[in-house]
């Protein structure tokens, strides 16, 4: 790897998606890294003072911090500009890729922290096979009494409402259909990755992880955009999310039948 122009720091959530479309982007880029794993509570309380902000990503290189996976990038590409994560300037196709990655981060991104928070609060054994890869200060088997009080506090933060987790099943097969148009014009699922490739691949990785919500990607072109990442540790098994869920209700896209079948 490249070593950056200073120390550089990772902050993350194990099996947060976009903490895991910044650590791609550093390794695409060649960047050495310390990733620090931390516990769900640590952003809130500590961001600010390890590196600005309360969510994560965040990052410090040196005495710069930086908060959110789009600003991240932005700055990834001024420190290192080979191979970059958008078009050049002037290229018609940056403004479509800077969309698409706006669409991403602000629309598709909280669909799957939505479905599989109503899944973990359900099922909150789940939540520890996300974190089967992180470097965390206290061992698993002291954090697994607090799994249901950690699933209800996830839920709570991210509005993840049983109307809103069946809303946005409802609404996947249409988002998915975005991408895949994003796929057939050339936007998006080249040989390497720009800044919305990572930003929608992520997300479409940890959509894969729920049993549940698995088979409406199966087989899509947007499937493909998960293979700009290594494989998720983490996995909810079929059968968390309530089945009624998952058939047609009122104009529910054939999709949503298609993943009742398969989910059982």
């Amino acid at each position: 790897m490249l070593g950056a122009p200073m120390a550089t720091k990772l902050y993350v959530l194990p099996g947060s998606h976009p903490c895991a479309v910044v650590e791609a982007a550093l390794e695409l880029k060649g960047i050495h890294y310390q990733r620090v794993d931390l516990l769900p509570i640590v952003p809130a309380l500590a961001g600010p003072l390890l590196y600005g902000g309360r969510t994560v990503p965040g990052m410090r290189i040196g005495s710069e911090r930086l908060v959110g996976s789009r600003p991240i990038m932005r700055r990834l590409d001024q420190l290192v500009a080979e191979p970059p994560l958008l078009p050049a300037p002037g290229d018609p196709a940056r403004e479509q890729v800077l969309e698409a990655e706006h669409w991403g981060d602000e629309v598709f991104q909280a669909v799957p922290r939505r479905l599989i928070d109503a899944a973990f609060l359900r099922d909150p054994a789940a939540i520890e096979s996300y974190g089967a890869d992180a470097k965390l200060p206290l061992p698993s088997a002291w954090l697994r009494p607090a799994l249901p009080l950690t699933a209800r506090a996830m839920a709570w933060k991210n509005g993840a409402s049983d109307s809103a987790a069946r809303a946005d099943l409802l609404a996947l097969p249409g988002l998915l259909e975005r991408v895949d148009g994003w796929i057939a014009e050339g936007l998006l699922g080249g040989e390497r990755p720009n800044a919305a490739d990572l930003q929608i691949g992520s997300t479409i990785r940890l959509l894969a992880s729920i049993g549940d919500v698995a088979p409406l990607i199966a087989g899509r072109p947007s499937e493909r955009l998960a293979a700009y990442f290594g494989p998720l540790a983490g996995r909810v098994p079929a059968g968390a999310l309530p089945a009624e869920w998952l058939s047609p209700v009122g104009g529910t896209p054939q999709a949503v039948n298609g993943a009742a079948s398969a989910g059982g």
